[in-house]
């Protein structure tokens, strides 16, 4: 009677076995890789500080299948020891996804049965379109420094435009986690799009709050919004009242900071050799254009120590607005003593009693922040 119970549990553990395998519920890779007979597979979580290793095989006869269970997510299909031999996949937990592919042109790939992942390939042929053309001109220019000039401005251009082309990928991309990939895209240009990544990132940390690949672009996000508060922390604080600065504009005339009472005041300490400070002004004309009519206005400080590059530099980026001034003192301008001007550009968002509403909002932040000072009824 024992014996017999024994082969009648082993049947019924066989049975779930043999039905748990017919019946396979995780998600499946099936790749065709050409040139890569005896190159070992690896499909890796790439969240982590080193990517981890989830799952491996071999291309045998220009083939490999990986099967799995794992969450939702971006994953890298590494071939090979060479990180740069791979594709990146977004995987759902029953997706069934096709790969084709050679291994000597591998950046050529195709990709089925995945949105996601279609969007990927979509994002990393089109961004190699455009490092392309971007790269062709540093070289123009590398080679030839009589024509740099006039190749500057077409690079700048150019880059503008892939810039655009990154923020319209993440604005319609439907995949959240691809979206956030798309970020990182910004590479060298990065920089300049702080306040915009963070805005992103808020944006759609929110809507995910589960991806960890979101998540981590999140604390990093976070990490330097503490950094940039704990470098600005020593100057004049918010709800306090502005002190009033008293400088010449480059006519010689006197202005005021105090006499630009009753409308809402951005006060922006900026220098013409200030790269960054350069690149936020296009910014701030479109919004004082929006916004003058309706009571905003600006008081630009600089920290030249040179009035023709100062008077160049507002009449290049346009800066339509009567306040400029400066003493010419470079870091030991009396204002920027004042205010503890400690990095370029600083800016202070004034309400219409001249108090202090907001600190260092650039970009996408001023954007906001405008719109929703200039939605509210006006006093």
């Amino acid at each position: 009677m024992k014996r017999l119970l024994n082969t009648s549990v082993l049947i019924i553990i066989a049975s779930i076995i043999f039905v748990s395998c017919k019946h396979f519920n995780g998600y499946t890779i099936q790749g065709t890789i050409q040139n890569a007979n005896g190159q070992k597979v690896f499909l890796e979580d790439i969240t982590t500080e080193i990517p981890a290793v989830i799952d491996t095989t071999s291309v045998v006869n220009n083939s490999f299948e990986i099967k799995n269970y794992s969450s939702k997510g971006i994953y890298r299909l590494r071939i090979g020891d060479d990180p740069r031999k791979s594709i990146f996949l977004y995987i759902l937990e029953k997706d069934k996804i096709q790969v084709k592919a050679d291994y000597n042109n591998l950046e050529k790939y195709s990709v089925e049965g995945s949105k996601g992942s279609a969007s990927i390939q979509d994002l990393q042929k089109n961004a190699a379109s455009y490092f392309m053309a971007l790269d062709g001109i540093v070289a123009q220019i590398k080679s030839n420094e009589n024509a740099k000039d006039s190749l500057i401005p077409i690079f700048n251009s150019k880059k503008t435009e892939y810039v655009k082309y990154i923020k319209s990928f993440v604005e319609k991309e439907e995949v959240n986690d691809v979206a956030c990939f798309a970020l990182g895209f910004l590479g060298d240009f990065m920089q300049e799009e702080i306040p915009y990544l963070i805005d992103e990132v808020e944006k759609l940390h929110k809507a995910e709050p589960d991806s960890k690949y979101i998540a981590n672009w999140y604390q990093q996000t976070e990490q330097y919004k503490a950094a940039a508060m704990a470098q600005n922390e020593g100057g004049i604080a918010i709800n306090t009242q502005a002190p009033n600065i008293i400088l010449e504009n480059p006519n010689g005339d006197t202005i005021q900071l105090k006499n630009l009472q009753g409308n809402y005041v951005l006060l922006d300490f900026w220098a013409s050799w200030c790269g960054p400070c350069r690149q936020e002004n296009p910014n701030v004309v479109a919004l004082y254009n929006k916004y003058h009519a309706k009571g905003f206005d600006i008081f630009s400080v600089s920290l030249d120590s040179r009035k023709d590059k100062w008077i160049e530099a507002i009449q290049k980026d346009k800066l339509a607005w009567k306040n400029h001034g400066s003493d010419l003192g470079g870091w030991s301008s009396a204002p920027a003593q004042l205010y503890q001007v400690q990095s370029i550009p600083q800016t202070y968002l004034l309400d219409k009693t001249g108090k202090i509403i907001a600190k260092n909002l650039r970009g996408k932040q001023l954007e906001n922040k405008l719109a929703e000072i200039f939605a509210a009824p006006i006093n």
